[in-house]
């Protein structure tokens, strides 16, 4: 099938229920009929939603007329023979029926269509975030054929690919149509009102080959135009920004940016692709500019630049292929250059799984959750269903005595459980529609790669259908089964008492069941909140509260020498100290949690040298003076940097405590000298306590930290101690660094907390979510729990009031109504801890200091689902024991 927007696929869909003669014939015709019908009904302000139930009921019925008319020219046997008039006229009878006893009985239909609801809409919405995420594939060209490259080296088996040795993949590789790299960099633009951070994406001209781009005006830049030695520096727009910007007029063509203080001209706009509703929002699309790689901002050449590799699969080329083929080359590379390249290797990984990451764990817990909320809403059904039927054995006898076949009775139980589910499926896509504008404000800022747009597309719809059907079969099959086929000899001649215990058994097994779904729901949901609330209090080794914080990068092209650099962050510094209410500020090249780190490869001075590409690996920060200050990161030994610790001086190092027992074991690590690629020589003059970088979940890692004045890099970002809350000095921190340089801008301004509460948005998400499908399983489980007891409560009225007739007390009644729904309680919390066990192992990936059999919170889920079970039957319990015999026996 052609790629579609979403009106045109459904009707692409739809046409299939027609008979294949009419489709031959008319098939296309229709397509576009239907499609047009849409987009006017559309283009009238109707919402989307009701414009597919609207084209799907108007497709049913003319599709049903079809069939018939077909089957009618075939002759009238085979007319009646298959599915003709009499079956259809059947169905109409059960349909109508269903629905007088629906209108006898308002309230149980409305209960199982707003269990059903629940349930249904539960599960579009989370389907709808799944086939976003995990099913839809990225919006370019040939997408199930593009992978992601990377570098493997030791202890880190996916890093970024060197353009030296991209070049060499590009010319020696069998495996690929196409090879690019790219990487998302911030960029100034400049000579405007006020200066502006763009997100730039660097690249190579092969990428737009690689996903399939094209210009919607202008040109693209080539391969070549990207290569180191460019003369003329270009630039891409994307359709957005052009709008933004030029609103949509050609002149931007030739127009002039000013980024990094490099004036570049504006070559194309890229044609507009839809991102916003792809996995991880289109991945290198969220870019505004495209700017060839060779002016990324590295000061030792593009060579040692390290960038992400894309490439499209040569068709029928497997990965294991190219794993094979890369493979050979990564040798090649080693032996030609053992330097640079000893120990370092090529992987590959499809595009796709890429984006998605470690998410795809956590959004198949969420499914597999509400899929256990839906069958615990059947379950109900099916009870509720079940009782009716019981209820109905009289009639149901009757109708067997005069005639009515098994298959008559269970496609009458089916006819009533598929309009309760087709009802419950409709509201339950517009339940699933307000659940995602719901969820949009739970989204996390990161961990999930969800898009900016998710909508109920045909995919969702067939889903929708399909979990209805399979809700219609799960609520008849139990009543269907347990009385489509009444004894008659025990219904007709002894008559149907109602202290017959028939389907008390089924009703039992069905309670167990969902009870038993709703401990290990709520078992999960409680792992998932004793996780949050351990990532909560994990020490994080710094403090931050009260510190404000920002990033910016200085253009390369105006601060090209080293001195210049550091003139410009001790002035910056300096200006910024001095903004009333700030206690403290200082400089770090890459700001905790913020997503941003670096790490280097070390040796010891006068150590045994490891083998080439096995050197250890340590964290790699570059900090000015006051920054463990300002972020009460503690001095354990030594001293801090210092102002005088610049170009000039003796090159120092600070480790953290990690390093310092891991290398310097049972020793003093001041005075110790070490030595990075980076740095060369270093001797080590202080110790810090450790600090988290990423998250509050990674373990202790080693950290190494120069001084910045002594290594000044253009990017950078703020850290400063505030007396008052931190975003109130924003204004002012601002104006101190324009002071400096007003073409200067800056991005990412916000206060530190902010930025670690941000990374908690994955562990909140799961949480929040969990603990809601939890709590409506609870109410689900305790409304089960009530009707069957009630239920089996009203069967026995005669058989109770003969018992206190006789003499019996009320608190044995109660007792014995209580024992029988505990064992069952009972039973279920045995099953379900069970269940929970199992599934928190699959989910221990997402968890952070609980283990998933952690017997605190499977008793605690233990004890909520009993206090709620005995709770629900308690009612029915002591409705029971009150039972008045003269009444009761009054009844027969």
């Amino acid at each position: 099938m052609p790629d579609l927007n979403g009106d045109r696929r459904l009707a692409w869909w739809l046409v299939w229920m027609y008979p294949p003669r009419f489709r031959r014939d008319v098939g296309l015709g229709l397509v576009d009929t239907l499609d047009d019908r849409m987009r006017a009904r559309r283009e009238a302000g109707a919402p989307r939603l009701a414009v597919w139930i609207r084209a799907i009921a108007d497709t049913l019925r003319n599709a049903s007329a079809e069939w018939i008319d077909l089957l009618r020219e075939r002759g009238p046997a085979t007319f009646e023979r298959r599915t003709g008039r009499t079956m259809i006229d059947t169905l109409q009878q059960d349909v109508r029926y269903a629905i007088r006893t629906w209108t006898r009985r308002p309230g149980f239909a409305l209960v199982a269509i707003l269990t059903l609801a629940i349930g249904l809409g539960a599960n579009t919405a989370m389907f709808s975030i799944v086939n976003a995420v995990l099913l839809r594939p990225l919006p370019y060209a040939h997408a199930d054929r593009l992978v992601t490259v990377w570098a493997t080296i030791k202890g880190n088996p996916r890093t970024l690919v060197l353009y030296k040795d991209y070049r060499e993949l590009a010319k020696q590789n069998s495996s690929f149509d196409a090879l690019g790299l790219w990487l998302s960099q911030s960029v100034n633009l400049t000579g405007v009102s006020e200066p502006q951070r763009l997100v730039g994406a660097f690249m190579t001209g092969s990428m737009f080959d690689v996903l399939g781009l094209r210009a919607e005006r202008g040109r693209l830049f080539s391969e070549e135009e990207s290569a180191p030695g460019t003369v003329k520096p270009y630039v891409i727009i994307t359709h957005d920004f052009w709008q933004q910007r030029f609103e949509g007029k050609d002149s931007a063509i030739g127009s002039v940016l000013t980024l990094n203080g490099t004036p570049q001209t504006i070559v194309g706009v890229l044609a507009p692709v839809d991102s916003r509703s792809a996995p991880g929002n289109g991945w290198f699309l969220s870019a505004d500019v495209f700017i060839p790689a060779a002016h990324f901002p590295s000061p030792r050449g593009l060579d040692s630049v390290a960038m992400i590799g894309v490439a499209r699969l040569k068709a029928g080329i497997t990965p294991a292929t190219a794993r094979a083929d890369l493979d050979v080359i990564a040798g090649r590379l080693q032996t030609v250059d053992p330097l640079t390249n000893a120990g370092r290797g090529v992987d590959i990984e499809m595009a796709h799984d890429s984006i998605v990451g470690q998410s795809r764990t956590a959004l198949f817990l969420l499914l597999a959750s509400v899929g256990a909320v839906l069958l615990i809403a059947c379950v109900n059904v099916s009870n509720l269903l079940l009782a009716r039927a019981v209820d109905r054995q009289r009639e149901i006898a009757l109708r067997a005595a005069l005639g009515a076949s098994r298959l008559a009775v269970t496609r009458q139980l089916a006819v009533e459980a598929g309009l309760l589910a087709f009802v419950g499926a409709i509201l339950g896509l517009l339940l699933g529609r307000w659940v995602l504008q719901a969820l949009a404000s739970l989204r996390p800022p990161r961990g999930f790669p969800i898009p900016q747009v998710i909508g109920l597309d045909p995919t969702v719809l067939l889903f929708t259908a399909a979990i209805a059907l399979f809700v219609a079969v799960v609520c008849s099959l139990a009543p269907a089964l347990r009385t489509s086929r009444p004894d008659l000899r025990d219904v007709l001649q002894a008559g149907f008492r109602r202290g017959s215990s028939a389907g008390g058994r089924t009703r039992e097994v069905l309670v167990v069941v969902e009870v038993a779904l709703s401990v290990a729901l709520v078992a999960i949901a409680g792992l998932l909140i004793q996780s949050l609330l351990a990532v909560q209090k994990a020490p994080l080794g710094f403090d931050a509260s009260n510190v404000f914080t920002l990033e910016f990068r200085l253009p390369q092209a105006k601060y090209r020498q080293p001195e210049s650099i550091a003139a410009f962050f001790r002035q910056a510094i300096e200006r910024v100290r001095a903004v009333p209410g700030v206690q403290s500020a200082a400089l770090v090249r890459a700001l905790p949690f913020s997503g941003n780190w670096g790490s280097t490869s070390y040796l010891v001075e006068g150590g045994t040298p490891p083998a080439k590409g096995s050197e250890p690996l340590t964290r790699y920060h570059i900090v000015t003076p006051d920054s463990f200050r300002t972020l009460r990161i503690p001095l354990l030994r030594g001293r801090d940097f210092t102002d005088r610790d610049d170009l000039p001086s003796p090159h120092v190092a600070i480790v953290n405590d990690t390093f310092a027992c891991a290398v310097f074991p049972n020793e003093d690590p001041i005075g110790k000298r070490i030595s990075t690629p980076d740095t060369g020589p270093l001797t080590i003059v202080g110790v810090v306590g450790d600090t988290k970088q990423l998250s509050a979940t990674e373990p202790a890692q080693p950290q190494l930290y120069v001084a910045h004045y002594q290594f000044p890099l253009i990017f950078t970002a703020l850290v400063a101690r505030t007396s008052g809350p931190p975003m109130s000095v924003s204004n002012d921190v601002r104006k101190a660094i324009w002071s400096v340089d007003q073409d200067q801008p800056m991005w990412a301004v916000r206060s530190l907390e902010d930025t670690v509460g941000a990374t908690l948005g994955q562990p909140v998400f799961l949480a929040t979510l969990l603990g809601v499908f939890a709590g409506v399983a609870l109410l689900l489980a305790a409304v089960g729990v009530y009707g069957v007891m009630s239920y089996a409560v009203a069967q026995r009225t005669h058989e109770i009031g003969i018992r206190l007739a006789l003499g019996a007390s009320d608190g044995r009644v109660l007792r014995e109504v209580v024992a029988r729904a505990a064992k069952l309680t009972a039973a279920a919390i045995f099953i379900g801890l069970a269940i929970a066990v199992a599934a928190g192992r699959f989910a221990a990936t997402v968890l952070f200091g609980v283990r998933p059999s952690d017997p605190i919170t499977l008793a605690a889920a233990a004890a909520v689902l009993a206090v709620v079970s005995l709770a629900a039957c308690y009612l029915p319990a002591r409705r029971a024991s009150r039972v008045d015999p003269v009444i009761a026996l009054a009844e027969e």
